[in-house]
């Protein structure tokens, strides 16, 4: 078998998941469209709605926290196939459940997969893959999320909320199976010292040429460097039996990895590519699309904007397709700053063109008949086509090894968060300042991260992981065995 079909089957188990997790993300407009339209078993509030809706994130924040917990001591893939069995169980409670409490259920169990697979998604993928395939392979991970919206708005266009739960759950089955047949990442090896291992499995993922063994070589010589380092560390340290010495010494340890260059530069990257992707509507156009639609299109009736909504839908996943093409040929800041751009001008091309409706300078029909779907479309694509699917590019490739599980964590946990204040919030801003003045706030969120990564950012396509954190540490190219030679055990113990 060659090792890119090896690699194409490991990365499916995480595109899977992700499908999943489009599902769920698209499910609540399923669920409260029939419970309305069809009385249903329970009677939902604008209040029940709105905490099913964002409850996802509340627990998602907990499952940040304890998937690099998973990921360093059970390793990638043992974290992954845990990381399905919520998702799975969600499922099930829908199923059963038939009141506001049990939905909640659901939805927290669905957070709680989305918290423990967002840190861990990326790093499947940046470590299991060749270089000249990764943008690539991470780059399916938006097509799967949009492909699971638009499945979950489809199945409950003609199938009950609950079969619609039923073959939503068919996604974790899957990707359990597929997981279950995969190996262990060779850098978790590698980070445990465990080099036989890693090499069994790296020769096995990804082949045993000059380059695969060059790579390979590269990243266990490196590791042997902070083994060593870690080593020294430990014999210099002053021994504290008493709590507050530990604590502190806690406290200095985890100083010493913010003051790295190659740890805090990539948060900051991280951080901001996540809140581009959430306030740029990533989660907040599939929940709140109608009423979106709805203001920008000047409508009245949810009904009259349903074939423009599902237009958006398909829209998603064939630029999310396309993005796959774009990650191959072209350097991830061009795709980026450019993505990035043409989002925040169309939100404000759309809040300009509702301003000037709303106070009657456009009044020629065909202006306000064409101009605003347009708009939309300039938005979809601009966002969907270069943004969404780098957002688990960059996260999945800026992070040195040593510190890849807490940089992750750390970076996701301003995620969900993001989520839970995005979608409580957009209702109240879209009522109060409306959908113009939400756009124009969110298009200014943007432009300060992409100023900010556009500084610190460094290109990372077709570079190995190893030289990209390199980059952060300011060095052109590592030469490990002139660091060791020079860096001999016996001299840096002295």
């Amino acid at each position: 078998m060659k090792p890119f079909i090896k690699q194409a089957f490991v990365v499916s188990g995480a595109a899977l998941n992700i499908v999943g997790h489009g599902c769920a993300h698209g499910y609540p407009a399923v669920l409260f469209s029939q419970i309305k339209s069809d009385g249903g078993p329970v009677t939902l509030t604008d209040h029940d709605m709105s905490w099913i809706a964002s409850a996802v994130g509340v627990m998602g924040i907990l499952g940040n926290f304890i998937s690099p917990i998973f990921m360093t001591r059970y390793g990638r893939q043992k974290a992954h196939l845990i990381c399905t069995v919520p998702a799975l169980l969600g499922w099930v409670v829908f199923v059963l459940g038939n009141s506001v409490p049990l939905f909640l259920f659901a939805r927290i169990l669905h957070g709680l997969a989305l918290g423990l697979r967002t840190p861990l998604a990326a790093i499947l993928v940046a470590e299991y893959t060749e270089p000249r395939y990764r943008g690539a392979f991470l780059g399916t991970f938006a097509i799967s999320l949009g492909l699971g919206i638009l499945l979950a708005h489809l199945w409950g266009s003609y199938m009950s909320w609950k079969m619609t739960a039923v073959v939503c759950s068919v996604f974790p089955i899957i990707a359990m199976a597929i997981i279950s047949l995969s190996p262990e990442s060779p850098s978790w090896f590698v980070s445990k010292g465990k080099f036989d291992q890693a090499k069994k499995s790296f020769r096995w993922i990804r082949g045993e040429g000059p380059e695969q063994t060059e790579e390979l070589e590269l990243m266990i010589r490196a590791q042997e460097i902070e083994m060593v380092k870690s080593d020294i560390h430990d014999r210099k340290k002053i021994k504290l039996n008493t709590l507050f010495g530990s604590v502190f010494d806690s406290i200095k340890a985890a100083m010493r990895v913010f003051k790295k260059k190659e740890f805090y530069k990539p948060l900051v990257i991280a951080i901001c590519m996540l809140i581009v992707f959430e306030f740029g509507g990533a989660h907040m156009v599939p929940a709140y699309g109608n009423l979106i639609l709805q203001s920008v299109l000047d409508k009245d009736d949810p009904k009259d904007v349903a074939w423009q909504f599902t237009v958006m839908d398909f829209l998603r996943t064939i630029c999310a397709l396309l993005a796959i093409f774009l990650l191959k040929n072209v350097k991830r800041r061009t795709i980026l700053f450019t993505s990035g751009v043409f989002t925040v001008l169309s939100l404000t091309l759309i809040s300009v063109f509702i301003y000037l409706r709303k106070y009657e300078i456009l009044t020629h029909s065909w202006l306000l008949d064409t101009v605003p779907m347009i708009l939309m479309i300039f938005y979809t694509v601009s966002f969907c086509l270069g943004l969404v699917p780098l957002n688990w590019v960059i996260c999945g490739e800026v992070f040195p090894l040593t510190y890849r599980s807490l940089g992750s964590t750390l970076s996701t946990s301003f995620l969900t968060p993001a989520f839970v204040v995005s979608m409580k919030t957009a209702p109240h801003f879209y009522s109060s300042i409306g959908v113009e003045g939400a756009f124009l706030v969110y298009s200014g969120t943007l432009t300060v991260c992409l100023l900010i990564m556009y500084a610190i950012l460094p290109e990372t396509k077709d570079r190995t992981l190893q030289d990209i954190e390199d980059s952060f540490k300011g060095r052109k190219q590592l030469d490990v065995e002139v660091q060791l030679s020079l860096m001999g055990k016996d001299n840096i113990v002295k």
